[in-house]
């Protein structure tokens, strides 16, 4: 009977692609298979070859000989252990290989025919070895180099760290004590680094935000650095100390370290508390990044030991039980390497906050002096495992550890290329989020810190009388420094480490009572306490106190004191500071120069001829005494007296008033009555008797400015 065509239709045969792709797949377990038996083979051979190089058994080895407990390691038969290799079905396998040596190095045939019996071993894996690579086909060999393109065995070595006691408990010959031991310091280890990755994220570690540090810098700039109680001898305001630099300072360190900070790590220089112009080079900032990238490499580099480690412990094989001989791992049971999982990722976790609580620490640091320091101590925390394992380690957990053989990582060139691309991402994420995100923000901050306390005018301190309910101010000094010293700065400096027996600017008190009531004495009440006219008596030749060397060095003592308070140090007589008797705060100067200064002249100008200006009572007595011996009668307009008055009467009440009268809108009138009295002279009194300013009758006199004429 006829078969039908259609059931002689035969399936399409495979194509070339498809029979190319299942010959691919299948040289792929071969080639794999083949990997595997070559590594045990080889790692045999290895183990016979340290064996016959010793010549002697490894009864001391650090390794157990027996079982480790709840995990399997090669059992010992005789004297020699026994073969950790099964009998395999797999053709692969060479059954000759398969047999366990029962005689020991010194057993019945003795050394030599161990020796040769090696030997003969050993030649035959190596041929085995051989035959594995010749019996190849050539096109398969062809093969196999196409897809051994950029294939690389990297060897991975267990590090020497607390870290690695997992892989060698119960594998080391060790006492229960040491066992227990190196448990512990795996515990102290893991608990250690933990509790520090806790301390740097705490809110205590890192500290109070920079932010912060302007509101602060606000309460402190408008409630004590303008106090005038805090102002120095040298009458420099507070805030002008702290933005200064003043190393002197007792008072608001805390700014000025802060001042000091900011200008280091924004490149001001030292002492510039009137630069708010962020610099194009910030030496702070550059050295934070720096060691940001120092900090963060010593974190990528426990990152790339963990995954080398975690690599190389995947290539192992898993079983229910470990076997493992002389230092190298054929078996790794599922509770050691769930052990060895927790270990790796608890460093990870570890790393990865220590990372970024580092970054966030080392960001927030603004003294440019401790960026290193904290960088450096930052990488002792990563090191504790080694130091632990250095230092605390038993030695037998330690020679274990060192003994392991390497594991073989196999890296492609597609592997390499994915982990530098993710290693160049992690670099320039390092670099420039932290950069961004937190230095940046940071020293616009801290620019915003420093004009909050520095910035406007230092230069002044305030008062608040609750008992007029007003607030006064006094100019002070825009700076200080050992060539603009003040009277009472010239005083320590005279005298801090003199010899001499008398003081050239201080007058000692004899009793702390008496110190008391000298601290708050008036020019008024020193006038009056002391009845005579110092430079007539006194310095005069032929004065009649001239020989009293207590009160004539007393005496010198105030001139010198009256120049120093104007500007001229060492004065020796009143001649050289006789241009200056008609300042306003040359008080003391007309006390100690009465005569030079017209106190005891009838026909010298008005202005400070009163007890409170300096002029004593004894000698404005004498001036009184002669002008009474005189007629009475106006003086002309053009007499030197009344010109000199009325020319000086700006100076005078400006200086009254502490501000330049010229300035106020009255003056065009005052100016106008001036111009008259000068033109006309005593007539005009008439029709302007009165001062507009301070209300003084002109014959009267006043008590703060000019006496009776």
């Amino acid at each position: 009977m006829p078969v039908p065509s259609a059931a002689l239709t035969l399936p399409a045969p495979p194509t070339v692609q498809q029979l190319y792709d299942e010959l691919r797949e299948e040289f792929q377990l071969l080639r794999n298979e083949l990997r595997q038996e070559q590594q045990e083979i080889l790692a045999r051979v290895t183990a016979l070859e340290l064996r016959t190089l010793t010549g002697k058994r490894n009864s001391h080895s650090v390794w157990r000989a027996g079982s480790d407990g709840s995990e399997a390691s090669p059992k010992s038969k005789g004297s020699r252990p026994k073969s950790i290799w099964k009998t395999s079905t797999d053709p692969l396998t060479p059954q000759s290989h398969m047999t366990s040596d029962t005689n020991g190095p010194n057993g019945p045939n003795g050394p030599n025919e161990n020796r040769q019996a090696h030997e003969a071993e050993t030649n035959e894996l190596q041929a085995t070895d051989t035959n594995l690579q010749i019996d190849m086909p050539a096109d398969t060999v062809n093969e196999a180099a196409v897809f051994d393109d950029g294939l690389e065995e990297v060897e991975v070595h267990f590090e020497d760290s607390a870290w690695s006691i997992p892989m060698v408990l119960g594998l080391v010959d060790a006492g229960r004590f040491d066992t227990g031991y190196a448990v512990l310091l795996l515990l102290v280890n893991c608990g250690m680094q933990v509790m520090f990755s806790g301390i740097l994220l705490s809110d205590g570690f890192m500290g109070e935000d920079f932010s912060e540090e302007k509101e602060n810098a606000e309460i402190w700039r408008t409630s004590v650095a303008h106090d005038y109680k805090y102002m120095d001898l040298a009458q420099t305001s507070l805030v002008t100390r702290v933005c200064s630099g003043d190393g002197a300072l007792i008072l608001s360190t805390v700014q000025a370290t802060l001042v000091r900070q900011i200008n280091s790590y924004l490149g001001f220089p030292t002492g510039d508390g009137a630069n708010f112009e962020l610099p194009t080079f910030q030496p702070g900032l550059l050295l934070c990044v720096l060691c940001i990238l120092l900090w963060s490499l010593c974190v990528y580099k426990e990152f790339r030991g963990i995954s080398l480690s975690l690599a190389a412990a995947c290539q192992i094989p898993r079983a229910k039980k470990t076997v493992f001989k002389e230092g190298t791992f054929y078996r790794i049971s599922f509770g050691r390497f769930g052990l060895l999982l927790f270990t790796y990722f608890t460093r990870l976790a570890v790393a990865t906050v220590l990372l970024l609580a580092g970054i966030s620490w080392l960001a927030r640091t603004t003294s440019i002096s401790e960026l290193m320091l904290n960088a450096v101590a930052l990488n002792a925390i990563l090191d504790v495992d080694e130091f632990l394992f250095l230092g605390l380690t038993p030695m037998k957990f330690q020679h274990g550890i060192q003994s392991l053989a390497p594991l073989t990582v196999t890296h492609s060139r597609r592997r390499s290329q994915w982990e530098s691309s993710v290693q160049c991402l992690m670099l320039f994420c390092t670099m420039w989020l932290p950069f961004g995100l937190l230095l940046r923000p940071l020293s616009k901050t801290m620019l915003e810190v420093k004009e909050t306390l520095c910035g406007g005018n230092q230069a002044f301190v305030i008062f608040h009388n609750a008992e007029t309910q007003l607030t006064y101010g006094l100019m002070t000094s825009q700076d200080r420094g050992l060539g603009n010293l003040s009277v009472s700065e010239l005083a320590v400096q005279d005298w801090k480490f003199s010899s001499e027996p008398m003081p050239g600017y201080i007058l000692f008190s004899a009793s702390e009572e008496l110190f008391e009531v000298e601290r708050v004495r008036s020019m008024t009440e020193i006038g009056s306490s002391l009845p005579m006219c110092l430079e007539t008596e006194v310095l005069f030749d032929g004065g009649s106190l001239r020989n009293d060397s207590n009160i004539y060095e007393s005496v010198l003592l105030f001139l010198r004191s009256a120049g120093a308070a104007m500007g001229l140090e060492g004065a020796s007589s009143c001649s050289e500071l006789s241009h200056l008797c008609d300042h306003h705060n040359a008080r003391l100067l007309r006390y100690t120069c009465g005569h030079t200064c017209g106190c005891t002249d009838p026909a010298a100008s008005p202005w400070y001829k009163l007890p409170n200006q300096g002029c004593a009572p004894t000698c404005t007595w004498r001036a009184t005494m002669l002008r009474n011996q005189q007629p009475c009668e106006d003086v002309s307009a053009n007499h030197s007296s009344w010109q000199k008055f009325w020319l000086d009467y700006a100076s005078v009440l400006s200086g009254h008033f502490g501000t330049d009268i010229t300035r106020a809108s009255v003056w065009p009138g005052i100016n106008l009555t001036i111009q008259v009295m000068l033109r006309t002279g005593c007539a005009s009194l008439l029709q302007s008797p009165t001062d507009f300013l301070t209300q003084a009758t002109w014959c009267l006199g006043d008590d703060e400015s000019f006496g009776h004429s």
